[in-house]
C-alpha cells in the first residue's frame, strides 16, 4: 500500500513538473504558430513567422523577431533589442524592453509600456494604460479612457489623442497636437510643438513646459438631448517658467492661474484670470 501511494505521489509530481514545459511552444526559424491556450516562446536571435494564439503569453527573447503578433487575452512582452510587426491584442499587456522595436501596437483593455530605447509606429488602446520612458513613438498615440504617460526624454512625433484618458508628460517631446475630451493634461520640462487642446479637463504646465501652438478650450459638442449648456470652467494653471507661445483661447470658460513668471500670448473668451502659480 504505502509503494503505490509512493508511486502515485511521483506520478502526480511528474506531472506538476512537467506541465509548464508542455504548455509552451519554442518558435522555430520562418514558423507561423497558431495555439489557443498555450504559450509562444521565440528563442534569442531565431525570427519568426505570424503567431496566433487564444490565451496564450508571447515572449521574444533578446534580439528575436516575429512577422506579427495576434493574441485574445494573452500578453505580448519583447526583450531587449527584439523586433515584430503589428502586436495586436484583447485584454492582454504589452511590454517593449530596452531598444525593441514593433510596428503598430492595438490593445483593447490591457496596459503597453516601452522602455528605454524602444519603438512604435502607433499605439491605440481602448482603455488601457500607455507608459513610455525614453521611447519614441513615430505615429499617433490614441486611447479611450486610458492614461498617456511619457517620460524621460520620450518623443511622440504625431499626436496624442484621449477620450477621458490623462496625458502627463515629463521630459518629453510631442511634435504634433495634445488633444483630450475630459481628460486632463500636464507637462512638466516637456514640449508640445503644436497646438494642445481640451474639452473639460485641467492644463497644468510646470518647471520650463512650453506650448508652441496655441492652448484652446474647445466647446463642447452637443447631439440630442444636452444635459448641461454651461459646463464647469476649465482650470488652467502656468507655472514658473512655463510658456504659451501661441494665443490662449476658451470657447465657454476657463479659470487660467497664472504665475509672475510666466510667459502667454493673447488670451480671449470668457477666463477669470488670477495671479497665483497654483490654486489654493
Amino acid at each position: 500500500m504505502k509503494r503505490k501511494l509512493h508511486t502515485a505521489l511521483l506520478l502526480a509530481l511528474t506531472v506538476c513538473v512537467t506541465q509548464p514545459a508542455l504548455a509552451q511552444v519554442l518558435a522555430r526559424p520562418g514558423e507561423n504558430i497558431d495555439v489557443g491556450s498555450k504559450s509562444v516562446r521565440v528563442p534569442a536571435g531565431i525570427k519568426a513567422g505570424d503567431i496566433d494564439t487564444g490565451s496564450g503569453d508571447v515572449v521574444l527573447e533578446p534580439g528575436a523577431g516575429a512577422d506579427l503578433i495576434d493574441t485574445g487575452s494573452g500578453s505580448v512582452r519583447l526583450e531587449a533589442g527584439a523586433r515584430t510587426g503589428v502586436i495586436d491584442t484583447g485584454s492582454g499587456s504589452v511590454s517593449l524592453g530596452p531598444d525593441a522595436v514593433a510596428l503598430d501596437i492595438d490593445v483593447g483593455s490591457g496596459d503597453v509600456v516601452l522602455e528605454t530605447g524602444s519603438e512604435a509606429r502607433g499605439i491605440d488602446s481602448g482603455s488601457g494604460n500607455i507608459d513610455g520612458r525614453g521611447a519614441t513613438v513615430r505615429g499617433v498615440v490614441d486611447t479611450g479612457s486610458g492614461n498617456v504617460r511619457f517620460s524621460d526624454g520620450s518623443r511622440i512625433e504625431q499626436l496624442i489623442d484621449t477620450g477621458s484618458g490623462n496625458v502627463w508628460l515629463s521630459n518629453s517631446e510631442v511634435i504634433g497636437n495634445i488633444d483630450t475630451g475630459s481628460g486632463s493634461i500636464e507637462l512638466d520640462r516637456s514640449i508640445a510643438r503644436r497646438d494642445v487642446v481640451t474639452t473639460s479637463g485641467s492644463v497644468t504646465l510646470r518647471d520650463g513646459a512650453r506650448i508652441e501652438g496655441d492652448l484652446v478650450v474647445r466647446k463642447p459638442k452637443c447631439w440630442g438631448l444636452c444635459w448641461s449648456d454651461t459646463p464647469d470652467p476649465v482650470k488652467i494653471v502656468i507655472g514658473a517658467g512655463a510658456e504659451v507661445v501661441g494665443s490662449i483661447r476658451v470657447e465657454h470658460s476657463a479659470e487660467l492661474w497664472l504665475d509672475k513668471q510666466a510667459r502667454i500670448g493673447a488670451v480671449t473668451g470668457d477666463v477669470k484670470r488670477m495671479s497665483a502659480e497654483r490654486p489654493q
